[in-house]
């Protein structure tokens, strides 16, 4: 029973593996296929209860289809692993076939940590906070948005989150090594999943699946891992040796450096190829920033769908205008650069577009908004939000120094 239900849960890592949708840089595909081939099924089942579970139908971390995707996944591991039992080749084969999955599921998660470790090094996942963020009150941010900021304003700590993914990840990566790894990687990976469960962060289920899988690779070694940390008796961290799946050197070699030269496409080359290694220095639109509103005026006869009621107002990297009005509620539209240089086209999210022509001086960092088809004019000041305490490199190893 035992022996049935490790192959139960290896066999739905191998499906996870698969077809949980992840951001891969050269594997775009990955989600297309999911979503073709579970997409209807899970929205299918969904429609048989008395009350949809599901208001989002697209496959997305955390979603209610996302979970749909898991139970559908594990369900088909359970069938096929039945379904085998009835196999010769299957049972004849049995060690070797586990042997591999064992070994997708081990450069699957290197490939995984090493890709957010390497993120977190070069401070591409915790990045600098947005000034939007910096100037709301705290009490009105969520969980989630206040740690991501906190820890992005830690380029040390972030390095070292970082490395701490990346080390145990390399560790994988060799066979003498990989249990100690995986041991490491255990701690790593349920630090993460009680972050994501604190701070209500949504990647609960995937960081669940990766301590899972975690977990599942350390139980071949767990009788020697006992001995040695329960029963003080001598053992070895060296992974049981298995027959190779692949019988030929060069074969062996040719897969070895295509599935490193894979993980090093994924995870470093991005960066090697920008040049950037802080994303705290990748350059910014030239007028992202923070701004505060000392005038408005508009046509008398106008009627506009904005609060005019603005304090401040923000240019995101990711090409967002957000206002803070006097309540410090915040609206924020989407935009594209226009036709020419100083003009920025605003999307309402109602599908109308907001043409804008902007105006910035960096002598008296004054910049001017006009939207050009509602006759209202926005007269701002550039707001220093880099010299704000909260994003200062400051350090004092006494009390002594803080003012």
């Amino acid at each position: 029973m035992k022996k049935f239900i490790y192959t139960v849960f290896l066999v739905f890592s191998l499906f996870g593996i698969l077809f949980i949708p992840f951001s891969f840089r050269y594997l775009t595909f990955q989600s297309e296929i999911t979503k073709f081939i579970f997409q209807d099924l899970i929205l299918f089942f969904d429609s048989k209860f008395d009350k949809s579970f599901i208001t989002n139908p697209e496959i997305s971390s955390d979603s209610a289809t996302f979970c749909g995707l898991f139970f559908t996944l594990f369900i088909f591991a359970i069938l096929i692993t039945i379904a085998l039992s009835f196999s010769k080749f299957w049972h004849k084969h049995y060690p070797k076939i586990i042997h591999v999955i064992q070994l997708v599921a081990v450069f699957y998660l290197s490939l995984i940590m090493l890709k957010y470790g390497f993120n977190k090094i070069f401070k591409a996942q915790f990045y600098l906070p947005e000034p939007n963020i910096l100037y709301t009150p705290l009490g009105m941010l969520e969980k989630d948005i206040l740690f991501w900021s906190a820890m992005g304003t830690s380029h040390t700590y972030s390095i070292f989150m970082g490395l701490m993914e990346v080390i145990p990840a390399l560790l994988l990566l060799y066979r003498k090594t990989r249990t100690l790894g995986l041991l490491l990687l255990s701690g790593v990976l349920l630090n993460v999943v009680f972050i994501n469960l604190g701070f209500d962060i949504s990647v609960k289920l995937y960081s669940l699946f990766l301590l899972m899988l975690c977990v599942l690779l350390l139980i071949p070694a767990s009788k020697n891992l006992w001995n040695i940390f329960v029963l003080g008796k001598t053992g070895t961290f060296i992974s049981t040796q298995h027959e190779n799946p692949i019988a030929s050197t060069i074969g062996r070699i040719g897969v070895k450096i295509v599935l490193l030269f894979f993980i090093c496409a994924e995870t470093l080359f991005p960066y090697i190829k920008s040049g950037q290694y802080n994303d705290d220095n990748v350059p910014k639109n030239a007028i992202h920033g923070a701004y505060s509103v000392y005038k408005i005026t508009k046509a008398s006869n106008e009627v506009n769908h904005l609060n005019l009621k603005i304090k401040r107002f923000f240019i995101h990297r990711d090409n967002y205008l957000i206002f803070q009005y006097n309540d410090d509620t915040m609206e924020d539209f989407y935009f594209e650069n226009g036709n020419t240089h100083n003009q920025l086209i605003l999307n309402n999210y109602d599908g109308k577009l907001i043409p804008v022509l902007y105006t910035y001086s960096e002598k008296t960092n004054l910049l001017k908004l006009q939207f050009t088809n509602r006759n209202m004019v926005i007269y701002s000041k550039s707001i220093p939000w880099k010299k704000l305490p909260l994003v200062q490199p400051l350090f004092h190893w006494t009390v002594d120094g803080i003012k």
